[in-house]
Formats: C-alpha cells, structure tokens, sequence
C-alpha cells in the first residue's frame, strides 16, 4: 500500500512538473513563433528576437501567466484585444500554445504598428545618441503611442517618463539586457508595474492619451474622431465652416460701412480725406478680423 502511494505521489509529481515546463518556453522559442506567423509584418520578423526578449520581459516566458489585472499569456495581451484579436476568453487564451498566442499578439502588433510613432522612431536610425533598435520600438508601443510621439518631439529620452520615472530607452535597456542585479547577484526589479484596468502590462496609471485597444492617441486626435463619429462632420471642416459665415457676415457689416462712406462723401456731408482714412480703416478692421479667426 506505501510502495502504490509513493507511486502515485511520483507519477502526480512528475505530470505537475511536465505540466509546469510546458507552460514555459524561451525567447528563441517566441522569437521563432514570431517568424512563423502568417499575421507577422516583415518589421516583427527582422526583429524577431526582440520580441523574445519583451515576452521574457513580460511574463518570464510562462504562457498561462495572468497579472491579476488585465493581462495574460506570454505578451500579457489585454482582455479587450483577446476578445478582438484572439476571438476566445483570457481563461481560454490561457491555455493556448505558444504559436496560437504568438499569431494573436502579432496580428495586434502589426496594426498597431501603422500609428505614426512607431513608425517615425523605426525610421530615425538613431535617437537621442543612441542606436534606434527593436527593443526600444517594442517599448514605444508599450509604453502608449502618445506618449512616444512625445518623446520623438522632445528629441531626447527624458521627454517623456512615467510616475515611477521610466522613460522608453529605459524601458527598451531593461527588455534589451533584463533586470539589472544587486549585490548578491539576485535580479532587482526597479520598473514598478501599477494594475491598469486596459492596456498592455505596462501602463503608467496617469497617462495623457486615450486608450484604443493596445493604441494611445493623443487627447485632442481622440477628441475629434468622437467629435466627428457623433456629428458627422469632422472639427476641422465645422471650423472652415465657421469661419466662412463669420468672415461673410464680417464682409456684409462692412462693405455697408465703406457703402455709407461714399453716399456721405457723394452728398458732401465729408471730405475726400475722411473718406480714404474710412475706407482704410475699414480695411484694416477686416484683415486683423481674418487674422484672428485665422488662429482658432
């Protein structure tokens, strides 16, 4: 009876131990799953290995890894973008293997790579003195697309940084190198990752954009794509058209001035003095009325 459940204990064991080193793959393993799928733009290929190591950075290679917040599997893919992009539930995405979750993720990460951001720091070469690799676009799509274009403005790499003090290159250096090491030798994690409720992994919980999926626009772009999907009409033709009546409305008030001058002028009532500084300043009055409509 001890030697059947000593038995037992081990084979119990043994399946919880395979079981576990299933869960677990490597950043080779990603990085080749990433060049095996078929929803892979030719950038995520070239920088496969990048992506191995974000995915070591994100989840430490566990596949059916959950952050208790928003986020699961090998990429820490948010609920919102499995449920679009994986087409299933986190608790199911969890158990999918390497390959499935990868050609989620990547199928995500090509759309997301058509914002701007990602594509201008890419073609940059170098940033700030430094080397523009795939680590460091990986992280200007994690970090939010808004507050990479910021950065990009800035031309420096403190010109965007978290609460915590976390800026892209730190972040790209971390995905680049791993977690810098103590005296003892033991990692030291110095990214502190807050609990967002959207988004990827790492989300600053105060950030200056507006969360589409895995995407950060810019407030005033996400202002006017609602402005423009509730009316009908984007802000900037609704300016155009403003500015059109005003400027018509303006003109009418006006010429009725310039008409008035010369019936004045034309009965003797003025000199032709006073009628040229009229006219003038009427004139004058017109173009500042353009010139300030002309910068709202």
């Amino acid at each position: 009876m001890i030697r059947k459940r000593s038995i037992s204990g081990w084979l119990l064991y043994t399946a919880s131990a395979v079981a576990f080193a299933a869960a677990l793959v490597t950043a080779a393993q990603v990085a080749d799953a990433v060049r095996n799928s078929p929803n892979a733009s030719p950038w995520l290929k070239a920088n496969a290995d990048a992506v191995g190591r974000l995915a070591m950075f994100e989840s430490s290679g566990q596949l059916d890894i959950y952050n208790g917040s928003c986020c699961t599997g090998i990429l820490q893919m948010n609920k919102t973008n499995i449920r679009e992009y994986a087409k299933t539930t986190p608790d199911d995405f969890a158990t999918w293997d390497l390959q499935r979750q990868v050609d989620a993720w990547t199928k995500l990460t090509t759309d997301a790579m058509q914002a701007r951001a990602p594509k201008t720091l890419a073609g940059l070469g170098t940033f700030d003195g430094r080397e523009v690799d795939g680590d460091m676009v990986l992280a200007c799509v994690q970090l939010g697309i808004g507050n990479c274009q910021k950065m990009i403005n800035s031309g420096s790499c403190n010109g965007f940084a978290d609460i915590n003090g976390t800026t892209i290159c730190k972040m790209a250096d971390r995905i680049r190198n791993g977690p810098p090491t103590g005296n003892n030798g033991d990692p030291v994690d110095d990214i502190i990752r807050p609990n967002p409720d959207q988004g990827g992994t790492y989300r600053p919980p105060i950030d200056p954009c507006i969360r589409e999926g895995e995407a950060c626009l810019p407030l005033t772009e996400s202002l006017e794509q609602g402005f423009a999907s509730g009316s009908g009409v984007s802000m900037g033709n609704l300016r155009a058209i403003i500015f059109a009546i005003s400027t018509a409305f303006v003109t009418l008030i006006l010429m009725s001035f310039i008409t008035a001058l010369f019936r004045n002028y034309s009965t003797g009532s003025i000199e032709k003095v006073e009628l040229v500084s009229g006219v003038q300043k009427t004139i004058m009055i017109g173009m500042s009325f353009i010139v300030v409509m002309s910068l709202f």
